[in-house]
């Protein structure tokens, strides 16, 4: 079982528990259902995916091409 916090006391008490052991006051509704099923996780279609502008497409193409160049003129300089 769960504990949470006793919104009087602030002490950890057993989260079915109908009234705090420590300072006897209610811990939540009465009226309210002591067992609730947990809701289905669903899975929320979002358009949080960020999308590539052509400009950063040319500059990395160009610093791969530079890296390209480098190293051929790199291989080259050695024996």
């Amino acid at each position: 079982m769960a504990k949470v916090k006793c919104i009087h006391c602030g002490r950890m008490v057993f989260e079915m528990a109908k009234e705090c052991p420590y300072c006897k006051l209610p811990i939540a509704n009465p009226d309210a259902p002591t067992k609730v099923s947990a809701s289905p996780w669903t899975w929320k279609k979002t358009s949080q995916r960020k999308k590539i502008s052509s400009g950063m497409i040319i500059v990395a193409l160009v610093i791969v091409v530079a890296v390209i160049v480098g190293v051929y003129f790199f291989m080259q300089g050695r024996p």
